[in-house]
């Protein structure tokens, strides 16, 4: 009897090890400038578990990636995960990307020589796992389109508001990529005001200078009604602030509201003669108002886009906190 039971023993020991192995998660990372986001997603979409760090997008990338490993396998210890069921690593950036090679193509004021770093490798020697790169808002479309309101459409745009105002495009299921992999991810970028303010991309009057986070503050200030306004009385502006400011009834704010939701839905309608999607998907903090932003950017679409009213659905994200994590876990499972 008492052989039995150690046999049986082992054997159990053997299963639950066995169990931690039919995870094989993929560790997603989403570099964003004030916090890095990362996860441990299974196939299928399964988020295992989360975390979040404060970035330290001043320092190399080399730096941040290693903070990352340091807490990564503090979680990994601390969840009794095994460092060798990680599969593949994801990561997403604000950033255009070379996918075919994992580059980063274009230099940015957060860490500022990831485009001179070579991801291919430091995955190679640091996990021994391989490792896909991609745009975020790429990353979040795809994210969306599997797993949450794209799920059945594969002709999808992605608008994102916020600091920026950034967009991705999938058509007949394929992202777009582009010659110099640009395709999709400059919607932010098309100028809608021919005497618009200077962008910080180069060019002038783009979507992002007449409606983004960064662009507020000059905004505001350069209106006539400022000084009368409480929003004169925030130090840093944002949306949520507009929105609240609005429903106290000051004027300034229910003004700039109007202002941010035609150039919003310009560029929508912009987007849908470039791309011809059969939805859009609009996400950002700013949604918590989505009964607000929808039905406006939605009326704009139907009466000023060559398509039959009801044509193209302009839809709220539902992944609101996973989509980029969710979809760089489809991207790394879909490329090996």
């Amino acid at each position: 009897m008492k052989v039995i039971y150690i046999f049986f023993v082992k054997l159990k020991l053997v299963f639950i090890f066995t169990a931690h192995l039919l995870h094989m998660p993929v560790l997603a990372i989403d570099f964003g400038g004030t916090r890095i986001k990362l996860g441990l997603i299974d196939k299928g979409g399964k988020v295992l578990l989360t975390s979040d760090i404060k970035s330290i997008a001043d320092k190399s990338i080399r730096m941040g990636l290693d903070q990352v490993g340091d807490h990564v396998k503090e979680l990994l210890t601390l969840h009794k995960i095994p460092q060798t069921s990680i599969t593949g690593i994801g990561i997403m950036m604000p950033s255009i990307i070379d996918t075919v090679h994992n580059k980063v193509v274009s230099k940015y004021v957060k860490y500022a020589d990831a485009h001179l770093f070579d991801f291919n490798q430091w995955a190679k020697e640091t996990w021994n796992v391989p490792i896909v790169i991609a745009n975020d808002a790429k990353a979040a479309l795809i994210g969306e389109w599997q797993y949450g309101a794209g799920k059945g459409t594969d002709d999808l745009v992605m608008i994102t508001l916020g600091t920026g105002v950034g967009t991705a495009v999938l058509t007949e299921g394929r992202l777009l990529r582009g010659k110099h992999y640009l395709a999709g991810n400059m919607g932010g970028h098309i100028s809608i005001n021919l005497n618009g303010a200077p962008c910080n991309c180069g060019f002038f009057g783009c979507v992002e200078t007449e409606a983004s986070t960064w662009a507020l503050p000059s905004l505001l200030q350069k209106h006539e009604n400022f000084k009368e306004s409480s929003l004169s009385k925030i130090e840093f502006p944002e949306f949520s602030h507009l929105f609240e400011e609005a429903d106290k009834g000051d004027e300034l704010a229910k003004h700039m509201i109007q202002h941010c939701l035609k150039a919003w839905g310009v560029c929508a309608v912009n987007l849908v003669h470039a791309y011809d999607p059969a939805k859009i998907i609009i996400s950002g903090g700013i949604m918590r108002r989505k009964e607000e932003i929808l039905p406006y950017i939605q009326h704009m679409v139907d009466t000023c886009s060559w398509l039959e009213p009801g044509s193209v659905q302009v839809v709220a994200a539902e992944q609101v906190q996973f989509a980029g994590l969710l979809g760089m876990e489809y991207l790394v499972n879909t490329s090996n």
